[in-house]
């Protein structure tokens, strides 16, 4: 059945205290419930039914009217409550006098604070109070942020720390207290922070850790402890740092590391080491970094660096060892480090690199060598050679330091000038095999009769080769440009390194010496020997030709005085003032002369002189020689 009710309507004039009143005919279906019936007066007249209706809205419309005053009221109550309400958020937003605010970040930063504000929103993530004057962190300082993801405290003076000071913000991923005057830290300190990701207590003053210090800390990445006063780590400090992959321990005074002192750091990728007080550096105590890709141990005091155990460590890409005191490179450590591009050897005291270090320079990218003291003799050739084959990136500006006639020069225009080291090629697996079968066909022909020879007395050459200072420069500048004389002293340096122990090397080198010399003296003797028994006849026979030939040079001289004495000169004075004879004499060659024969002896004899030249004149003298 379809009836009409009247729907009436508030609207709000322009008067705030009249409303006007609109009826509005709505059609509304209502079902018959089964086995009710309607009543007699809606169903005959639906006009008395609509007038009852309009007496009960009257009704309504008188006590809405009694009411609209109290209306009022609540609605004012309601406005004034979101009005309130509005008036709160800004008052959350509000920033600390001195501080700006980016949202939920705080910036406090120089503006000499001496404690830290507390009408800061409880929702902030990010507080800065850099720069500024705070002492003493106190207990729950910064309970109430416990939305708090980062928090910077650098540059202030804190020399004080409550080990509950960081309670309640266990969101915090973010903690720099770096550069303050902090020289002690309970090792509770940072155990309500689990979820801190880096962690930087750099430039203070502590001076030890305690055990357990950074216990819990199994999400934290970085660690900066760099310039403060730590002599020693405590044994497994870093035990609970598994996920740790930077560490800076540089600019302490660390003298001794222990093998327990990294423990645990498994996923650690750089280590820095510098400006501290090592002497010696064994490999052996990093096994358990195996996933270290950079080590910084520069500007130390390091005089060896050994490789302990042998054992692989095929992570490590980066070595810094410049500004230390080594002398010598010990070829068994870069051979275990199979995977390393950077190599910083500068400021050392390095004269020389063996070959069997350079040949374990396989896989590096980049190396410096400046600010050593190179010898520029011989035994400098296998780095410079290997230098000329490196493609990667490498300094050229290599000074000589001795001999003296060549201090200041580069190591490698000195070498190219004064010294031959093409033999160095052969051995070298980087070079081109071009070189080799032009030096070998030069140097191998001669010696191939006496093989013996061969093998025993170059090494006595080679013996002082691979020495330092006292052979080479005496060699290099009694003959500097003579290369067939300094060619065998360097090719056979090869075989032979200068090891950590010169005088026991050089006291092995003689000893061998002395033995080759033996054997062959005694081979030559026995030689002999077996000869004189073995054939009799033949030593008799080159004994008399012996006799013979000595006789034979004894007699040599004598005909050499008659030859002597067949070219003396003879010579005949005639007197044309004697017998009459003269004409006889000169006529017909007969008659008596005088004939003097020039000499250590003189004899006058009287002798049938000669037939006179043809074409002589009379009254002239004539003289032969």
């Amino acid at each position: 059945m379809v009836r009409t009710v009247e729907r009436w309507r508030i609207r709000e004039s322009t008067t705030p205290t009249l409303f006007r009143w609109s009826p509005s005919k709505l059609p509304i279906t209502r079902r018959r419930k089964p086995g009710i019936r309607t009543p007699a007066a809606t169903q005959i007249n639906g006009k008395r039914d609509t007038c009852h209706r309009s007496i009960k809205i009257t009704s309504a419309l008188k006590r809405v009217q009694g009411y609209r005053v109290t209306d009022r009221r609540l609605a004012c109550l309601l406005l004034l409550q979101a009005f309130s309400l509005l008036r709160l958020c800004p008052a959350e937003r509000t920033c600390p006098n001195s501080c700006r605010c980016e949202g939920k970040i705080v910036y406090c930063e120089s503006a000499s604070y001496q404690e830290v504000p507390e009408n800061i929103s409880v929702s902030c993530q990010g507080l800065s109070l850099r720069y500024n004057d705070l002492h003493t962190m106190l207990p729950y300082q910064f309970a109430h942020l416990n939305q708090l993801l980062w928090l910077y405290l650098d540059h202030n003076q804190i020399t004080f720390v409550d080990s509950r000071a960081f309670q309640g913000i266990r969101r915090l991923k973010e903690l720099i207290l770096s550069s303050n005057r902090i020289s002690q830290l309970h090792n509770a300190t940072f155990h309500n922070v689990p979820n801190l990701r880096s962690l930087d207590l750099s430039y203070n003053k502590l001076q030890e850790l305690q055990p357990g210090q950074f216990h819990g800390l199994r999400k934290l990445q970085n660690l900066h402890l760099r310039s403060n006063g730590l002599t020693s780590i405590p044994i497994r400090a870093f035990l609970e740092c598994r996920s740790l992959e930077f560490l800076d321990l540089g600019y302490n005074r660390l003298r001794i590391l222990t093998r327990t002192t990294f423990l645990g750091l498994s996923r650690l990728m750089e280590l820095h080491l510098e400006h501290n007080l090592f002497s010696r550096i064994n490999f052996f105590l990093f096994p358990r970094l195996a996933n270290l890709r950079a080590l910084y141990l520069q500007w130390n005091r390091i005089r060896a660096v050994n490789q302990g155990l042998p054992w692989t460590w095929h992570t490590l890409q980066k070595l810094d060892l410049s500004g230390n005191e080594i002398q010598a490179l010990d070829p068994v450590v870069f051979q275990c480090l199979p995977n390393l591009q950077v190599l910083n050897l500068e400021s050392n005291k390095l004269n020389n690199v063996s070959q069997e270090t350079v040949v374990a320079w396989t896989s590096l990218t980049a190396i410096s060598l400046a600010g050593n003291m190179w010898d520029c003799g011989p035994g400098i050739c296998p780095l410079v050679e290997w230098l000329r084959n490196f493609r990667g990136s490498k300094d050229t500006s290599i000074i000589c330091s001795t001999p003296k006639h060549l201090q200041g020069e580069k190591v490698i225009e000195a070498t190219r000038n004064y010294i031959d080291c093409r033999d160095f090629e052969t051995s070298e697996p980087i070079p081109e095999p071009t070189p080799e079968p032009t030096d070998a066909p030069t140097s191998l022909p001669p010696p191939l009769p006496p093989p013996a020879s061969q093998t025993t007395n170059p090494p006595l050459r080679a013996l002082p080769g691979p020495q330092p200072l006292p052979t080479f420069p005496s060699l290099f500048v009694t003959d500097p440009r003579n290369p067939p004389d300094q060619t065998p002293s360097p090719s056979n340096s090869l075989s032979v390194t200068p090891g950590p122990e010169p005088k026991n090397m050089y006291l092995h080198k003689v000893v061998v010496g002395g033995v080759a010399l033996f054997f062959s003296v005694s081979l030559i003797l026995t030689v002999i020997y077996v000869s004189w028994r073995r054939y009799p006849s033949s030593a008799r026979l080159f004994q008399q030709r012996s006799v013979v030939g000595r006789k034979r040079r004894k007699k040599s001289p004598e005909p050499e005085q008659n030859l002597s004495s067949q070219l003396q000169e003879y010579y005949m004075s005639y007197n044309p003032a004697a017998t009459p004879e003269a004409l006889d004499v000169l006529a017909n060659g007969t008659g008596a002369c005088t004939c003097t024969i020039s000499g250590s002896r003189e004899c006058e004899n009287e002798y049938t002189c000669p037939r006179p030249l043809p074409g002589a004149w009379l009254g002239d003298v004539p003289t032969m020689h």
